[in-house]
Formats: structure tokens, C-alpha cells, sequence
């Protein structure tokens, strides 16, 4: 693991999405010799995130609505899903819906939640 965990941390740090999403994902399961840490987690999800990669984008939206690695913040979590739905990730049409359905981080909109739960049909 020390050989590929090397590697891939060569090329998140040199701003490969791809990459710093997988170092996201090993810091919050814990794997890859890589210990559990939801902090470090949310640092790769956020940069990763921040060059709009939306699989990313929906991690680290699960984080804020979570409050893990973060404090929870559902207006954080909302941006994230919403700008992960709008390039057509399913679960994050899916999660923005639920927002809109209760109202969390988003006036409570039975409209807005229909629409998302549409697109991600």
C-alpha cells in the first residue's frame, strides 16, 4: 500500500481530482495504511470539489449534512449537492430533493424537491 498511497498522493497534490477524491474516500474509511481521519477527508473532498468534480462535490456535501470532519452545516451541504445534481449526479439530485423536501439548508419547496426527484429518476 505504501507504493500506490505514494503515488496517489503525488498526483492529488499535483491537482488531479480523480486522485484527491481517492485520498478523500482512504482518509474516511481508513484504508490504503491510511488512518480514519473525517478532517482530512473533507480537505481532499474540498479540492477535488473546488475543480468541479461532482462525485466529490456529493461527498463533501455528505460531510456538512453530517458533521463529519466539519461542523454540520446544511446550507454548505445544499450548495455541494446542488452543484453535483446540476451536472446530472443522480444521488445528489436525489439528496437535494430530500433537502427541498424538508426544508433542510432550503425553504421547504414540495416544487423544487419534485423537480430533482425527477431528474434523478
Amino acid at each position: 500500500f505504501a507504493e500506490a498511497r505514494e503515488w496517489m498522493e503525488g498526483a492529488a497534490d499535483a491537482g488531479h481530482a480523480e486522485a484527491q477524491f481517492a485520498l478523500g474516500n482512504w482518509h474516511k474509511r481508513g484504508e490504503c495504511g491510511i488512518p480514519k481521519d473525517n478532517i482530512r477527508a473533507v480537505l481532499w473532498y474540498t479540492r477535488a470539489a473546488e475543480q468541479g468534480h461532482a462525485v466529490s462535490q456529493h461527498a463533501l456535501a455528505g460531510c456538512y449534512a453530517e458533521g463529519e470532519g466539519v461542523a454540520q452545516d446544511w446550507g454548505r451541504a445544499t450548495y455541494w449537492y446542488t452543484k453535483a445534481a446540476e451536472q446530472g449526479h443522480a444521488d445528489a439530485q436525489l439528496n437535494i430533493g430530500i433537502c427541498y423536501e424538508n426544508g433542510d439548508g432550503v425553504t421547504q419547496d414540495s416544487g423544487g424537491a419534485l423537480h430533482w426527484y425527477t431528474k434523478a429518476a
